[in-house]
């Protein structure tokens, strides 16, 4: 296949944190064939637990933003239909995919078979000398022409720009094929690769039971005790602290609206399905 004849999808994410068990809270991603921008993805996804301060720093991000997005399950459903049949490129692909196959995993759903290109890898070994690999130096370094770093779409944009600059300046065009771009490149990675090595153990805590439910998209019954016993059955939100007491928000399914849950008046939670 020649390269002006192929999906390629730049993508970024922003998480919790640096460690693979983070959360998602915004995915952006570029679509582009034969060096033309065809359609963006972004979209901001709601985390179970808070966004701790110190990173919300880092990309501004913050829990008021999440409130109403939707939940991980939701916008990964709605990346896979953007990225189908796509060749992916990131920018230090490793971390990205570690984290998107470590909350695949949570959320018990297949990890993407596509593809993946990354972009620090490629410049490191293509261009050795260069003082640094960062996203922020490289798109300055090839005047990259998009504003802003640290949200999603944004360095999807600067990454997608760096990697049209790399296959001009290798001389690779649109009629060159896709075996003559892995050569000069180095071969893919793949999300398999770094798919958590066990299971996921189910958590017996009811905090983590509660996150489990959020991260994979279900409903939970619960028992909770507020001067009587009532049986809910819930859409749980995410979880948060105030006051150093933990609540859940959820939507109550009886009463059609949304509640907070004191953590320690819930008795029991099951997992619906």
């Amino acid at each position: 296949m020649k390269l002006k004849d192929l999906t390629f999808v730049v993508f970024d994410t922003e998480t919790t944190g640096l460690s693979e068990d983070s959360h998602i809270v915004e995915i952006g991603a570029v679509k582009i064939r034969d060096g033309r921008i065809l359609d963006k993805y972004s979209q901001i996804v709601r985390p179970p637990l808070p966004i701790p301060p110190d990173v919300v720093g880092i990309h501004g991000i913050t829990n008021e933003m999440v409130r109403d997005a939707p939940c991980f399950v939701e916008a990964f459903e709605r990346f896979l239909k953007f990225i189908r049949n796509a060749f992916l490129v990131a920018h230090n692909a490793p971390f990205d995919i570690k984290i998107l196959a470590h909350n695949i995993a949570k959320a018990e759903k297949p990890l993407p078979d596509n593809p993946v290109l990354d972009t620090c890898r490629i410049a490191k070994s293509l261009f050795p000398n260069l003082p640094s690999y960062s996203l922020k130096y490289l798109a300055r370094y090839w005047n990259s022409p998009f504003r802003g770093f640290h949200r999603a779409l944004a360095d999807a944009m600067h990454t997608s720009y760096i990697f049209l600059s790399v296959l001009e300046k290798c001389g690779l065009g649109g009629d060159s094929s896709v075996d003559e771009m892995l050569q000069v490149m180095g071969p893919p990675i793949y999300f398999r690769q770094f798919a958590p090595k066990e299971p996921m153990k189910e958590p017996k805590d009811l905090k983590g039971k509660l996150v489990r439910a959020i991260e994979r998209g279900k409903m939970l019954d619960i028992v909770y005790e507020n001067g009587m016993e009532l049986k809910r059955r819930v859409i749980p939100l995410n979880l948060f602290s105030k006051h150093n007491r933990w609540y859940l928000r959820a939507t109550c399914l009886i009463d059609d609206r949304e509640k907070t849950f004191r953590l320690d008046r819930i008795k029991q939670a099951r997992i619906v399905g």
